[in-house]
């Protein structure tokens, strides 16, 4: 009789595995994303120092279902000094998805956009992104100026450290 409880606690075991291991090839892809990235600046705002021939990307958390959608703001930077090398949204990921209990990866809960730039020529520019339709309505929203607009300068010298 002990036998048999530990082959049916076995089995229950190996069945809830598999789909959580599939399950976990699957988020892998939501949690890097597509793109390479570079060097990732997470700041709010302000300078961005970087090489010619640096790629790198801005990092904007974000809960698209609530309308947080970034994109650029006009004007674009300077293609020049910063050309864009592709934008993507990535999903948050916790173990907890595995079994789909708590919020984090799930509908609504979040993640974070990448704007990403190959540096070009030294030179300086102004880059901004931004959500449209709350920028657009103005009036204060909850976490502060920096959860509507963003920008940063962007300063692409042979002499960055790095």
């Amino acid at each position: 009789m002990k036998c048999r409880w530990r082959l049916v606690l076995l089995v229950v075991v190996a069945a809830l595995a598999v789909p959580a291991t599939m399950r976990a090839v699957t988020v892998h892809r939501k949690t890097t994303g597509r793109l390479d990235h570079g060097t990732v600046f997470t700041q709010t705002s302000g300078q961005i120092t970087v090489k010619p021939g640096e790629l790198f990307s801005v990092e904007v958390p974000a809960y698209r279902l609530a309308g947080d959608v970034w994109s650029m703001a006009a004007p674009a930077p300077d293609p020049a000094v910063a050309k864009a090398a592709g934008d993507e949204y990535v999903h948050n990921f916790d173990v907890r998805d595995l079994f789909d209990f708590g919020d984090i990866g799930n509908t609504g809960s979040g993640g974070r956009y990448y704007f990403t730039f190959r540096a070009q020529n030294p030179g300086r520019t102004t880059m901004t992104v931004h959500i449209a339709y709350r920028d657009e309505l103005g009036g204060d929203w909850p976490g502060g100026p920096d959860q509507i607009k963003r920008q940063f300068t962007v300063d692409v010298s042979s002499d960055a450290p790095r």
